[in-house]
């Protein structure tokens, strides 16, 4: 009788070892062997990461030769006017802006069934202004302290012949959108080969 006690122990312990095995197993499987998208989409953002920490990623530059004037009243001002004599002064600047993308905001999500790698890039944005040179037209009784509100006016005016001609932002978003997806296609290749890039 003894004897067939400890044959059902052995059982039960046999079965809950079992059990704790498979358990085991599953929770692996789940949260230590990540799926294959899953995968593929952490790794994919990790190589920006460091791609854009060890390159030196281009932006596009564009150089404006703009004529800035400041109003002597505000109230009653043309700035179509060609009469320097209409102005508080007149300055002649060369402005160049830089834009790009902000890469940090750039979005990886992969279509396993497609064998799709997606990336979505933001909208680009102008990082820099900056102004080179600035002459005065009119300027022999400008005092030197308004130099700055002049290289202000210089800065704004580029910023808004920028964006009246609509070129800038479409050419950096363009330019960033071919670095990725040179970049990427790159990567795919050593990651998995059946995936393709798709830039958005």
């Amino acid at each position: 009788m003894e004897v067939k006690e400890v044959k059902k122990e052995n059982k039960s312990n046999k079965g809950l070892v079992l059990l704790l095995i498979v358990v085991i197993i599953v929770l692996v499987a789940v949260f230590v062997i990540p799926n294959k998208e899953g995968k593929i989409k952490i790794s994919a953002k990790t190589s920006l990461d460091r791609f854009v920490e060890k390159s030196d990623l281009e932006t596009v530059n564009f150089t404006y030769n703009v004529i800035a004037k400041k109003c002597k009243d505000m109230n009653d001002c043309d700035l179509k006017s060609n009469n320097i004599d209409d102005f508080e002064y007149v300055v002649s600047c060369k402005g160049t802006l830089t834009a790009g993308i902000d890469f940090k905001d750039v979005k990886i999500d992969v279509n396993s069934k497609e064998k799709k790698l997606i990336v979505t890039l933001p909208e680009a944005t102008i990082k820099e202004i900056n102004v080179n040179s600035t002459n005065f037209l009119n300027g022999k009784d400008v005092p030197a302290s308004e130099l700055p509100n002049a290289r202000k006016l210089c800065e704004d005016t580029t910023k808004e012949k920028s964006n009246k001609d609509g070129k800038l932002l479409p050419a950096a978003k363009e330019q960033a959108s071919v670095v990725l997806e040179s970049f990427y296609e790159q990567w795919v290749k050593a990651f998995d080969n059946d995936y393709t890039v798709e830039i958005k």
